[in-house]
């Protein structure tokens, strides 16, 4: 069976929502979409908004990983769609990537609109920032883990409140830090030198030098032969089991905060996981972890358990995917139209 691919389709407009120093780009940028329409958006029928935190962590920019069926399918049904870039490993660590997500939620509540509104020549708002999707895979998957918390946490310390989200869509996190790529940052030298002598050479000194990345397009097809320092980086800590080191900014045992597991209470929003279930890279275990706390926790959750999916198949095009599967047809469409009832 020949499973098609719909058209990708670019963003309609991107704004730098947080300068970055001694950055390759200016600083962190969010991609948005907006439906057929929208200047005519009313406000009495604004559009609610998925947001997108793409995975990797160190490899890939706003637009460059987004699910191109997630994208179509929000915008037939009226909804509008961000992609957010942060700072990536080795430069930062994943508290610093938190502080880079709540800095794209203040700008999307404070902002968004009115920067919609100066491009599109408006004086209306479009998006109704108190109707959010959150979706994310992978490290993305994490990371809207993590971003739900933190909005929590902010509205438990600050007098004024930001909107928390309505639904979380989660595919393939990283649950469990301690239990995975939990190798000291000492071994990454030790085992690259042994493991990869050539690439060792051209990034012994990218951690501790070098410029910040916030998007960076993944070497699809040329992963045997790319030399780019940040793509060796990315390969060579993963294989060397010494990735949460870096984004931890420290050695295992690592910080309770630094597991998704921890973050999760009671008033937590409506979750749906997407395991993958022949996972290699993150197993699915994690995803499993994820769904348990939830269901302790009283948090309304799902989960679809999606047998031969492999890692990234949520958001890999679709002519990635084995001949024989339609995982949108099958898996990904329940969980999105679930989370669109959420907000509709």
């Amino acid at each position: 069976m020949t499973v098609s691919a719909p058209e990708i389709i670019k963003p309609n407009h991107r704004f730098l929502f947080k300068p970055v120093e001694n950055c390759e780009t200016e600083g962190c940028h969010m991609d948005v979409w907006l439906p057929d329409g929208a200047k005519e958006i009313t406000a009495g029928n604004r559009l609610p908004l998925a947001i997108m935190i793409h995975g990797g962590a160190f490899t890939m920019g706003a637009s460059s990983d987004v699910p191109d069926n997630q994208v179509h399918h929000y915008l037939e049904n009226g909804i509008a769609v961000v992609s957010l870039e942060y700072r990536m490993v080795p430069h930062v660590t994943q508290f610093e990537i938190r502080d880079d997500l709540m800095d794209a939620y203040h700008f999307i509540q404070q902002k968004l609109n009115s920067r919609l509104a100066v491009e599109l020549g408006i004086k209306n708002d479009v998006v109704d920032t108190k109707k959010v999707i959150l979706f994310g895979g992978s490290a993305g998957g994490t990371s809207v883990l993590c971003l739900a918390a933190d909005i929590e946490k902010y509205n438990s310390e600050h007098k004024e409140s930001l909107p928390q989200v309505k639904a979380i869509l989660c595919a393939y996190p990283l649950t469990d830090p301690d239990n995975h790529f939990a190798e000291p940052k000492a071994a990454w030298a030790e085992k690259t030198r042994k493991m990869f002598p050539e690439d060792w050479e051209l990034i012994k000194d990218f951690p501790d030098k070098g410029k910040v990345c916030t998007g960076y397009n993944f070497p699809v097809g040329r992963w045997d032969t790319c030399k780019d320092p940040r793509f060796l980086f990315a390969r060579t800590a993963m294989a060397t089991q010494t990735l949460n080191s870096f984004l931890y900014g420290c050695d295992a045992p690592y910080p309770p905060s630094a597991s998704a597991l921890n973050l999760i209470t009671p008033t937590y929003p409506p979750t749906y996981v997407l395991a993958a279930m022949a996972d290699e890279l993150i197993p699915k275990e994690h995803s499993l972890l994820l769904y348990n706390k939830l269901q302790t926790q009283g948090v309304e959750s799902y989960i679809v358990k999606v047998a031969g999916a492999a890692h990234g198949f949520v958001e890999r095009p679709r002519t990635d995917w084995p001949t024989d599967a339609d995982y949108w047809k099958d898996a990904i469409r329940e969980t999105v139209d679930w989370a669109i009832a959420k907000v509709k």
